[in-house]
């Protein structure tokens, strides 16, 4: 079969989370299926490490503005494929007979008004047409799969939950990016991440901690700058950082020396930095919200987002209780096992190899 895809994730030189997870998986994919022949569309070159995959060859296609549907819908027909996959929701027109759209979250329809108008009606069409045209649906948990199925209507065969799994991260550092003990939390700084609850819950135990910090690492977004007027709001901006976007050597070094992971978001299609935390060893306080407990399970403290006096408990248990830290860090380590991406790959080559059942 030759299958094309849209590689446009590759591209990104400050890669959020979509983007790191559609390169792993594709790069397990290629590692693992020989048979197939791939093309990945791309607007601007790709680098050395896509070279090495002997059945994929990468199409450029001149960057324009909807590159999408101006360049390469028009030129999928060329290539006479047998199937297409997006790792997104935005599908081109001129598909193949077969077809896969990934749907990562429907945050957008969850918590409307953190979105801008534009930005909600774009996305809904976008998830709409994949909905309708796409033969498969790949659901990266099945909170989003359910998602689907409520509010696109969509048949639940037609959908397949592929989750993610851990990105290939450095080691880290011998010197610690932060000075002293700090509670860590990880996304784009934005409402629906549940920055708010983070401070409110950090304010509530900083008088017994004072040496103690609350990191935030990740782009800002909607809302950022209330995060940062409520630190100072509370008295502490000086015990409270923004480090915007990181590399991946800065996140690694953050998660090696944090005491604890604070994931408290409201609702995610995921929940990569759970994994993470785990891979390095680190005690996770995280929300209640389903695909960051179908991540967790039971290797977590689990709470309530708005509960702000449950996130500041759980939070103060992990800093007090060697035995329970010492036991959620083992549990995590077994967890991450249920998460490999040899494992996902393999489910979407069995699901491209059988698009006509």
């Amino acid at each position: 079969m030759k299958i094309g895809i849209d590689a446009t994730a590759l591209t990104h030189s400050h890669p959020t989370g979509v983007e790191v997870v559609t390169r792993e998986l594709l790069q397990a994919l290629l590692a693992a299926d020989t048979a197939n022949q791939y093309i990945l569309y791309t607007p601007i070159p790709l680098g050395p490490d896509w070279q090495r995959y002997p059945q994929a060859t990468i199409k450029m296609l001149p960057k324009t503005p909807w590159w999408v549907w101006r360049r390469l819908g028009p030129a999928l027909p060329q290539d006479h494929l047998d199937a297409f996959w997006s790792p997104s929701n935005l599908l081109p027109s001129h598909l193949p007979p077969r077809s896969l759209a990934t749907v990562h979250d429907l945050a957008f329809m969850h918590f409307p008004r953190y979105y801008s108008w534009r930005s909600r009606w774009l996305s809904w069409l976008t998830v709409w047409r994949a909905a309708r045209l796409a033969t498969r649906i790949i659901a990266v948990s099945e909170q989003t799969k359910q998602d689907l199925i409520n509010k696109f209507k969509v048949a639940a065969d037609r959908i397949v939950a592929i989750p993610n799994a851990l990105p290939h991260l450095p080691i880290a550092a011998v010197t610690p990016v932060v000075n002293g003990d700090y509670i860590l939390v990880v996304g784009r700084v934005e409402a629906r991440k549940n920055p708010t609850a983070a401070i409110k819950a950090f304010a509530l135990i900083a008088a017994d901690y004072p040496k103690l910090q609350l990191v935030f690492a990740g782009s800002p977004g909607f809302q950022a700058e209330h995060a940062k007027q409520l630190a100072q709001a509370l008295g502490l901006a000086d015990r409270i950082q923004f480090l915007g976007f990181i590399s991946p050597q800065t996140l690694a070094d953050l998660y090696a020396y944090a005491k604890i992971l604070l994931f408290p978001s409201f609702y995610e299609g995921f929940g990569l930095p759970v994994l993470e935390a785990f891979h390095y060893g680190v005690p996770v306080v995280a929300s209640t919200t389903p695909a960051v407990s179908e991540v967790a399970g039971d290797a977590a403290l689990l709470v309530e987002p708005t509960d702000t006096v449950g996130i500041s408990r759980a939070l103060v248990r992990l800093l007090e209780e060697p035995e329970l830290r010492a036991e959620l860090i083992a549990k995590g380590v077994e967890r991450l096992k249920q998460f490999t991406w040899d494992v996902s790959a393999g489910q979407l080559r069995e699901l491209i190899n059988n698009l006509d059942e």
